[in-house]
This record gives C-alpha cells, structure tokens and sequence, in this order.
C-alpha cells in the first residue's frame, strides 16, 4: 500500500467519525426537545387534574350550602344559627382559597364553571340574607389599644444636648 491510499482511508474514516458525531449530536439535541416538550405536557396535565379537584372540593364545600338553602327555605326560616353562620363563613373562606388557587395557577375558568363568593350567594338569597344579616349584627370587639389616644409622632432629629 502506498501513502496516498493510506491518506484516503484515513479521510474517510475520518470523515465517517465526523459524520457519526454530528448526527448524535443532533440527535441528542432533538431528544432533548422531546424531553421537554414531555415535562410541558406533563406540568399542563398535572395543573388540569389539581383544577379538577380543586373544583370537585368546592363543590363539595357548596353542597352543604345549597341544602341549608333548601332547608331554610322549607322551614320558613330567614336566619341562622350560630353553628350555620360558621358553617357559611367557614365554607366562605374554603371557596376563597380555591379560587385563588385556581387564578394562581391560571386555571380560573369564570362564570358558570367558576364562580365568585359573591356569586355563589347571589344564587342563593335566603342564606345571603341571612349571612349578611348576621355578619353584620355582630358586634365587633374592641380593641383596647385601638381606642386609646391617639399618639403623635414627631420627627426626631436627635439629642437636645451633646452627649458626653
């Protein structure tokens, strides 16, 4: 064998290498981006289903609300127990941490799949009547400090006199 035919193998093992290494590399660029195009689909799916529960919890948070309607409505009650009233408020502050929830994560779908406290009540006069008959018949406590004189700041430039 003659050095030219040495060379020309050489070449083309040579370019053979760098042919393998481009397309792994391309490769594993293109896999890379099937990974996380997988992650985004995975993320998306995960906040679906945690939207979905927390849509299923607040239904289950509002059931109740809508059998004290209906019960209120066959006695002939407009108003609440104590027991009731902390029963809505409790049911009040669930539903406002779920909706803030589902904004947070931007999964807030608006009326009539997502609605609003306020919105709820509206569909519900006899126990909004009451609940805010109630809310605001209670006395609010008085805070001691609150109710004291009020004090004055004033600025404060430093010591009258020289410290020694």
């Amino acid at each position: 064998m003659d050095s030219f035919s040495v060379v020309a193998v050489g070449m083309v093992v040579l370019m053979l290498v760098v042919i393998v290494a481009v397309q792994q590399f391309q490769q594993n660029a293109q896999y890379r981006e099937i990974q996380d195009r997988l992650r985004e689909i995975r993320q998306a799916e995960m906040l679906e289903q945690q939207s979905l529960a927390l849509r299923t919890e607040r239904s289950s948070v509002l059931d109740p609300i809508n059998v004290l309607e209906a019960t209120l409505q066959s006695k002939g009650q407009g108003s609440l127990s104590s027991e009731e009233l902390t029963f809505v408020d409790n049911a009040r502050r669930r539903v406002k941490a779920i909706n803030d929830t589902l904004i947070g994560n931007r999964q807030w779908m608006g009326a009539p799949f997502d609605l609003d406290w306020h919105e709820v009540l509206d569909r519900l006069p006899i126990v909004k009547k009451a609940y805010l008959a109630a809310s605001f018949a209670d006395p609010v406590p008085v805070d001691p400090v609150a109710t004291a004189a009020p004090t004055t700041l004033t600025s404060f430039s430093g010591p009258s006199q020289p410290m020694s």
